[in-house]
């Protein structure tokens, strides 16, 4: 005995990217990223397999059994959001050597906790360094 389900997700995603010579020395580059995604089965309605199931006695009376599965279609629900940001600049000091720098923040919000529960969080990091071309 088997039932079947629809599951529907639903996402947005927008991605914008930028980057250009400011001057003969500079690059600038920047992005920004949303994604959105909302997720859902519709309620599991299964079929009633106590008069077909016998148990280990070979008694087929399952009445202390529940087959209902009535919260069943909320376990793998998802409504989340992502934002990420990012820019970045290259600063060329000499021939073959350049500076960086880059920094990031993503963000996400979890409106629906799947397995583990609401898992909402932020970053932001900063990265620097130079470059050697060779």
């Amino acid at each position: 005995m088997y039932t079947m389900a629809d599951y529907e997700t639903k996402a947005i995603n927008l991605y914008l990217n930028v980057g250009g010579q400011a001057t003969e020395k500079l690059f600038v580059s920047g992005s920004l990223s949303f994604n959105t995604s909302t997720s859902e089965y519709e309620q599991v309605i299964m079929p009633d397999v106590s008069s077909r199931v016998i148990d280990t006695q070979g008694d087929p009376d399952l009445t202390h059994s529940d087959f209902t599965f009535g919260e069943m279609h909320t376990y793998s629900d998802l409504d989340y959001t992502i934002m990420h940001i990012a820019g970045g600049v290259e600063y060329t000091l000499s021939e073959g050597l350049t500076w960086t720098a880059d920094a990031d923040y993503a963000d996400m919000t979890d409106d629906a906790g799947y397995v583990y529960g609401i898992e909402d969080g932020s970053v932001f990091f900063v990265r620097t360094g130079f470059r050697f071309d060779f």
